[in-house]
């Protein structure tokens, strides 16, 4: 009889045990549930938040775009054209930062206006130039008060192959005007032609082959003598470039470095106008009022170098003139107003301590 009421007891005993485990277990395993599905929903809900949205969700919440740490959690992905750009982009993304859509399409216009320094100054005769009479110039033709204004406008392509690595293409159109003041007073020996091959016949029908007056004695001189000769080209043609940009920061704060190089293939130009455009910003991400964008300050260096041609009257004698800038450096300010995601305005001028006046707009379009 004890031995029957020893083994109920121990039934009893394992059978309240049991029973006190599984209401544990269960008291365990509601709350796991319960934090799977907030996880979950968590999860669904930052992969529906808007741009608008993900910008408020960082710890400085007045900033508006990337190139910054921000909440140590992994931001959701958004919708964009490609996965595969930029390089080491979802590594980013999961450390917190928030980067542009990797492609960019732009509209930018630019005007400006600036002096040149003429370098050197040569002549050609029927589109011949030689190396002999131009050496003998000399000092007998100055241009000075050389302006040249122009307006361009280009497509530009865009791409983030890293974080920081930006590469672009441009494609456009300028026009624009080159203004200056020539004085001329030139006697060209009729013997310098005749050994460079210019023009027909011996002494004064050298010059008049070339349209040009005679003065003697044999063999005597074609003279070229005019002063402030007041002289305004307008010109047209196409730009093709290309260019890169790296840029980093840290918080509200941002700093970037652009180099490109284009070719103006213009009208009055003998040769291909070659630019190499140096600029460095560095600004600060936020909001102002309802706006979210962003404000910068920087200097901007433009290496230009050109050859334009000058026709006299007669068109069989032009003055060739070699120039570059003569104030290469000036200073930027300039925003850039986030509309969308996807879209955005820039606008861009100079100020202080430069001859060079711009302006430039660019309006561009992210996916």
């Amino acid at each position: 009889m004890s031995t029957i009421l020893k083994l109920l007891s121990t039934l009893l005993l394992l059978s309240i045990m049991f029973s006190a485990y599984g209401k544990q277990a269960s008291q365990l395993d509601t709350p796991v549930n319960t934090s799977t599905n907030d996880e979950l929903r968590v999860i669904n809900k930052q992969r529906n938040k808007s741009y608008t949205e993900q910008v408020h969700s960082r710890q400085n919440n007045a900033s508006s775009v990337g190139y910054e740490r921000v909440k140590s959690d992994a931001l959701a992905p958004r919708n964009k054209w490609s996965d595969f750009l930029p390089i080491w982009g979802v590594e980013a993304r999961e450390k917190g930062y928030l980067l542009p859509l990797p492609f960019g399409v732009s509209i930018v216009g630019l005007t400006q206006k600036q002096p040149f320094t003429v370098s050197k100054i040569g002549l050609s005769f029927d589109g011949q130039e030689s190396d002999k009479i131009n050496g003998f110039i000399g000092d007998s033709i100055t241009a000075k008060n050389l302006k040249v204004s122009d307006t361009t406008y280009n497509l530009r392509f865009d791409t983030w192959i890293f974080p920081f690595w930006n590469i672009y293409g441009i494609a456009g159109e300028t026009r624009g005007k080159a203004e200056l003041e020539l004085d001329v007073n030139l006697g060209v020996p009729t013997l310098l032609l005749v050994a460079s091959n210019i023009g027909n016949g011996l002494n004064e029908k050298r010059c008049t082959s070339v349209n040009l007056p005679y003065e003697g004695p044999a063999p005597g001189h074609c003279l070229v003598a005019k002063s402030g000769i007041a002289t305004t080209l307008n010109f047209h043609g196409s730009v093709l470039g290309y260019g890169t940009t790296i840029a980093g920061g840290y918080g509200d704060f941002f700093g970037m470095f652009d180099i490109n190089y284009s070719e103006a293939d213009i009208n009055i130009a003998i040769e291909k106008t070659q630019q190499t455009v140096y600029s460095a910003r560095i600004g600060w991400n936020g909001t102002i009022g309802g706006y979210q964008g962003q404000l910068w300050v920087g200097a901007m260096k433009q290496d230009i170098e050109q050859q334009i041609a000058i026709s006299t009257p007669g068109g069989k004698v032009a003055v060739l003139v070699d120039q570059h800038t003569s104030s290469p450096t000036n200073y930027l300010i300039g925003g850039q107003w986030n509309i969308t995601e996807e879209w955005s305005v820039i606008a861009e001028t100079n100020f202080a301590f430069s001859d060079r006046q711009q302006f430039m707009m660019q309006l561009g379009y992210r996916f």
